[in-house]
């Protein structure tokens, strides 16, 4: 294979050569690895080859149809060719896939390069005013000597079209156009992300807050923090980790010399806090209760409510969902039976080791035993992509390529590979028809994961062509192959044993990546000795804490939210801008990262901010309606992971859904019962009636500037006598328009 022009060495795509076809000598592989040690790009080339190779490998292997078969990365290098057909493919492919897998890849690259626009967080402003808000509007992962400053402050549409939405600028300079305004930039998040399933009404009543006149948004002075009405055992535990939380990142911020950001006022964090945990902004009323409140334990009252509320549980469904199965429509998984289980499970907060059992070992009708479809998702190809997943999703360890090669860097052979694999080898799908007992006819198909009694070793095939075999074996330790066992309760049982289990570092490293914006580890589920995580020591010590607490996620969810470092504002200074994990820099934590949210996420919160939903929840109607609607932006591939991609996050397709869509005009509908039609009919004062769309949308009350434009937009002449309608949609569309509104932060 020979390297395009490009600053890739050629030695490096040598030595990869050797890696693949396993003649790489040790002196070769200390040469391959300072390669890619050398620079980022060296890093991703390698990543991207393996990956590649890996794929045609495993294509090459078991006959995949390319017609079925998309790629996702990129290499500077390419194969020629032609096909059986006579058409000119590279790697086996038709040229038509690897030109529409460019187009994607320019899409993704534009989008990001769109984001960088954003301004930083020093030059932050309001969505109609000069003044700086309380909650930012724009992504601050942008050092001020990266990206050129520009702002979208003053910008009020004054008329809608489709793909062209023209704002005028409060200081009556030239109109600028909002479509050129990117929506989101969401630099560190995974693309599976928190969400939920059934409903917008998760309406927290705070517990026993007193409320006071409003706030005037100053910080207040707080005693040391207490667990708001948490048994005292949990309060003692949870202060425990908590304060070790604060006091090892407090030590790293003095070691690097960095001022983490001021306290996160109560309108930003309410909302992150709603986001995070229970997957939608908060409602109108909620805010108003909670921003009004003086009590100095409202946050942590907080905290206790929502980990109780139902949103919680359907949150974290939708979550774990999305992990396990992904978000594409399988025919024989069935979704609905697996959220069933996750929804009984999360609401009685079951340790976290018995439900990884349950996924590993679980075996039966597929529609009674919910936790069944997740093997059942994956037991393709000979459980390559079982095997894959179920280390990466559990234990935070990506071995995919491990399949074909050993890992140079890594303590994850191909052997090993193989032996996780041979857990596998004795589970099968059956499929039958349940009949009508009266007349014959069929009913329904019935689906089942099966142990079929087979023992013996697993066979693979190393580069060189030699078969081998191996047997049972996890962490080093091997299990009875004979056809009694029943190898895959014996791999949960070693999984999920021992004093600190892979599982419980990786479940922390993911949780503490969801409600920071980023992991210990880039990526959250490539752990190991190739890649250290950026605080080896607190990873241990909470991983440690959460098989002390029994694995209660409900106890972790709460060290995080409660920490020091969760309570900051996600808006950096020129003391810790350093802290930017988007351009390279290890994690210091002194702030709050920003993350776009999910496709879910926007979703239900569009809705409930505009009131265009009133679905109840018991129905289920919302969550069929948001998953048939999510598909659109859902693409899978027939890979040995079973990977899908999802081209919604911090793109242009959310950009153009959010300015011009169906579920955009529905959003500003008055039909009777939304926000619009209960604005408008309303008898407030314009004045309240703007701080309510602007507490719905951004969870924060609008600066006087901010009053004082849209004030001037809605009294204006001619779109008086136009549309007395017209300048209230025009509002709320720029506020569900604003980076504010589309960013968790």
């Amino acid at each position: 294979m020979k390297p395009q022009e490009n600053s890739i060495p050629a030695e490096l795509f040598e030595l990869l050569e050797a890696l693949c076809e396993d003649r790489l000598s040790p002196l070769d592989a200390q040469r391959l690895e300072r390669f890619v040690l050398s620079s980022p790009d060296a890093k991703r080339t390698y990543l991207a080859y393996l990956d590649l190779h890996g794929t045609l490998h495993w294509n090459a292997a078991y006959g995949a149809d390319s017609s079925n078969f998309d790629l996702t990365v990129s290499i500077p290098t390419v194969i020629e060719g032609q096909d059986k057909e006579g058409r000119k493919s590279f790697g086996r492919r038709p040229l038509g896939l690897w030109i529409t897998a460019a187009s994607v890849a320019l899409v993704a690259a534009l989008s990001f390069a769109l984001g960088r626009w954003f301004p930083p967080n020093d030059s932050v402003r309001s969505v109609a005013g000069t003044e700086k808000v309380v909650s930012p509007l724009v992504a601050e992962n942008v050092s001020p000597t990266v990206a050129p400053r520009r702002s979208n402050d003053d910008l009020i549409p004054t008329n809608k079209s489709v793909g062209q939405s023209v704002v005028t600028n409060s200081d009556g300079g030239k109109p600028a156009m909002l479509a050129k305004e990117p929506i989101a930039s969401d630099l560190t998040s995974d693309p599976v992300r928190g969400t939920q399933p059934d409903g917008l009404t998760s309406d927290v009543a705070l517990p026993e807050i007193g409320v006071a006149a409003a706030s005037n948004g100053a910080v207040e002075s707080r005693p040391p923090q207490a667990i708001g009405s948490a048994p005292r055992s949990t309060q003692q535990s949870a202060q425990r980790a908590i304060d070790f939380i604060n006091e090892h990142l407090a030590a790293g911020w003095k070691l690097y010399g960095v001022e983490p950001s001021p306290r996160a006022d109560d309108a930003e964090w309410l909302r992150r806090v709603y986001l995070d945990v229970v997957g939608h902004i908060p409602s109108v009323d909620v805010a108003e209760r909670f921003l009004n409140s003086r009590d100095v334990l409202k946050r942590e009252k907080l905290v206790e409510s929502l980990l109780d509320d139902p949103g919680y549980v359907r949150n974290w469904t939708i979550t774990w969902t999305n992990l396990l199965i992904g978000r594409s429509d399988s025919r024989d998984v069935n979704r609905s039976a697996l959220q069933k289980f996750l929804r009984e499970n999360f609401a009685k907060n079951r340790p976290w080791n018995e439900l990884v059992s349950e996924f590993v070992s679980a075996e039966g009708n597929v529609a009674e035993n919910g936790a069944a479809n997740f093997l059942l998702a994956h037991m393709n190809n000979d459980a390559m992509p079982a095997t894959a997943i179920t280390s990466r999703v559990f234990l935070g360890r990506q071995i995919g390529c491990t399949q074909c090669h050993d890992h140079p860097f890594n303590d994850w052979k191909q052997e090993g590979f193989w032996s996780l694999n041979s857990f596998f080898q004795q589970t099968t799908i059956a499929h039958f028809d349940r009949r009508d007992d009266r007349n014959g006819k069929m009913k329904s198909r019935v689906t089942t994961l099966e142990t079929k009694h087979v023992g013996g070793p697993t066979h693979f095939e190393t580069r060189r062509g030699l078969m081998q075999v191996t047997y049972p074996k996890f962490e080093g330790v091997s299990v009875d192959d004979a056809a009694d066992t029943n190898r895959r309760q014996e791999l949960a049982k070693l999984m999920t044993s021992g004093e600190k289990p892979l599982i419980a570092e990786a479940l922390v490293n993911r949780m503490w990546e969801h409600f920071f914006g980023c992991s210990f580890t880039r990526p959250v589920d490539d752990m190991g000795p190739h890649n250290a995580p950026s605080h080896p020591e607190l990873l241990d010590h909470l991983s440690r804490e959460f098989v002390a607490s029994g694995y209660d996620l409900k106890q972790l969810m709460r060290w995080i939210c409660l920490s020091d470092a969760y309570q900051r504002t996600s808006r950096f200074g020129k003391s810790n801008e350093q802290d930017d994990p988007a351009s390279g820099a290890a994690p210091l934590f002194s702030r709050v990262y920003l993350k776009g949210m999910t496709a879910e996420q926007l979703y239900d919160s569009l809705l409930l901010a505009t009131g265009a939903d009133m679905t109840p929840l018991e129905l289920g109607d919302h969550d069929r309606r948001r998953h048939e609607w999510l598909q659109q932006f859902v693409h899978a591939f027939q890979t040995d992971e079973n990977d899908e991609s999802v081209t919604f996050e911090s793109s242009i397709a959310q950009a153009l859904l959010m300015m011009n869509s169906e579920l955009t005009e529905h959003a500003l509908s008055l039909d009777r019962g939304t926000l619009l039609e209960k604005v408008i009919h309303s008898r407030d004062a314009e004045a309240e009636k703007l701080k309510r769309l602007c507490l719905a949308t951004l969870t924060r009350y609008p600066t006087p500037k901010e009053l004082q434009t849209l004030r001037k937009m809605l009294n204006n002449g001619s779109m008086a006598q136009r549309n007395s309608t017209a300048g209230w949609q025009d509002a709320l569309w720029a506020y569900l328009n604003s980076s504010e509104f589309v960013l968790v932060h």
